[in-house]
């Protein structure tokens, strides 16, 4: 029992740090090879980077994530509501998945196991000050592929408006599409 509360301590401090770091690679000019895809509306102000980090698989058991810096060079606040804000990320083989916000709200149970720094950690923002930046965690079951995700989507209620970022298309990892396939973002939207 211990073990598993010293391992979690651990894993918390990992993620913490793997947090605090996880947009840094790019802006030092390293190649990361995982998705890290930027995405920039000047009209509205809204910024976003998204990256997927496979060493954080299993932190929380039976998920994987990605972590998206959000910004805000608006004018106002951007108000984020757990439950009304979507965020879905294609996959390499063109299909749409949704993902998790709130793990409090999707999987309370296992939400009240993690540790409580954790939990702070995974807690989805309230909002953006002006000028400021937050990390999302964005969190998907385990048996979904994020590696070379194509595209990634944010649906802000406050603004009413979707921010959409396609990644780099020529990459190796994607998987072609037959022509002529409707893929999973071409249908109607589903909601959970």
């Amino acid at each position: 029992m211990k073990t598993n509360k010293y391992l979690l301590v651990f894993l918390s401090l990992l993620l913490l740090f793997n947090l605090s770091s996880c947009f840094s690679a790019r802006e030092s000019g390293t190649k990361n090879a995982h998705n890290s895809q930027k995405v920039e509306n000047h009209k509205e102000g809204i910024i976003f980077e998204a990256i997927y980090k496979p060493e954080l698989d299993n932190l929380v058991p039976g998920y994987k994530f990605i972590l998206v810096g959000l910004t805000n060079h608006s004018t106002d606040v951007l108000k984020l509501d757990p439950i009304r804000d979507r965020w879905t990320i294609v996959d390499a083989y063109g299909k749409k998945h949704r993902a998790i916000n709130s793990l409090r709200i999707k999987d309370p149970k296992t939400f009240g196991r993690l540790p409580s720094r954790l939990q702070e950690l995974l807690e989805y923002p309230v909002g953006v000050s002006v000028g400021y930046s937050e990390t999302v965690d964005l969190i998907f079951p385990s048996s979904i592929e994020l590696d070379a995700f194509r595209a990634i989507s944010f649906y802000s209620e406050d603004r009413n408006n979707t921010y959409d970022m396609l990644t780099n298309m020529e990459s190796p990892t994607h998987i072609k599409l037959p022509q002529g396939q409707e893929s999973e973002d071409k249908k109607p939207y589903k909601q959970n």
